[in-house]
């Protein structure tokens, strides 16, 4: 298989040339290259050339203009009848090549009725269906679900490899490229969407926020925590949980404790943010974690 654009990954690179498994579950966080890495497991199982996925054949030609009639998505919040008619159709053989392919983004999303129904489809596939399911976390698909796929866990990448790919993309490595690796936790995608957005500003105030933190300022912690809407919070947040991972890779001595217990309350506010957004509320809670993290 060619995994032209995928960096790193080695094992997973090896496991997918050795067997083609019915199922696959691939994890990783946001910018970690699972639909990277999904959309050329698709291609190759489509493509006609020798080499997979040659991006020249006509089965490539289809799948690049999103109109391959063997490549079916299926969306997380689909209702459990509509899945069950289309999973239904899994009995008609491939129109085009050797397979068919059901893949599903934010598979974590999907209800426990709608996991249960794939289940089903998953434990007795016919020999041409093959399924990719993305998540963040593969503990959000239900076990019995897990246990029916090969889990593909994304790894963060190592430095020298996201500094090569930006001086051949960008012709330097400048300061704000190196800022955008250091938030990325190792992982390209996170890396080029901060480096080609005004994410620098937030990288501004990761630091910001750190050196706060580090002297016990308070008033410049209650400084930061003065976002206005849902989208800016939200991004900032999963910046500064990247910044901290990162941070504590890189950390010796007293400075590991400092990160992790911070990266605990850090961590603790996540999942109820998910669901309660207040943005003036989470202004306030961010700023009393950070606080308690200083007191």
């Amino acid at each position: 298989m060619n995994f032209s654009g995928f960096y790193g990954n080695e094992p997973i690179k090896k496991a997918l040339n050795a067997h083609l498994f019915h199922a696959y579950l691939i994890e990783g966080p946001e910018g970690s290259g699972k639909h990277t890495l999904a959309n050329i497991i698709t291609n190759a199982l489509v493509c006609d050339g020798e080499i997979r996925p040659c991006g020249i054949c006509r089965q490539c030609y289809k799948f690049k203009q999103n109109c391959h009639p063997d490549i079916i998505d299926i969306p997380s919040d689909i209702p459990v009848e509509d899945l069950r008619r289309l999973l239904a159709d899994i009995v008609l053989t491939p129109n085009d090549g050797e397979h068919k392919i059901y893949r599903i983004d934010k598979a974590e999303k999907m209800l426990p009725a709608a996991q249960n129904l794939l289940l089903k489809t998953l434990e007795e596939p016919p020999h041409y269906a093959v399924f990719l399911l993305l998540c963040t976390a593969k503990e959000g698909v239900l076990p019995t679900v897990r246990s029916r796929c090969q889990v593909l866990s994304l790894a963060p990448l190592p430095e020298e490899i996201l500094e090569e790919h930006f001086r051949k993309t960008f012709g330097v490595y400048d300061e704000k490229a190196k800022t955008a690796v250091l938030l990325s936790a190792g992982f390209l995608g996170k890396a080029l969407e901060i480096y080609g957005t005004e994410d620098e500003k937030q990288g501004q105030q990761c630091r910001a926020l750190e050196q706060a933190l580090q002297k016990k300022d308070a008033a410049a912690v209650l400084g930061v925590f003065h976002f206005e809407d849902r989208e800016s919070l939200t991004a900032f947040y999963n910046t500064f949980a990247l910044h901290l991972k990162r941070r504590l890779r890189d950390a010796s001595g007293s400075e590991t404790t400092f990160y992790a217990s911070l990266i605990r309350l850090w961590d603790s506010a996540g999942e109820a943010m998910q669901t309660n957004i207040n943005v003036k509320f989470w202004n306030a809670n961010l700023a009393r974690l950070c606080l308690k993290a200083i007191a």
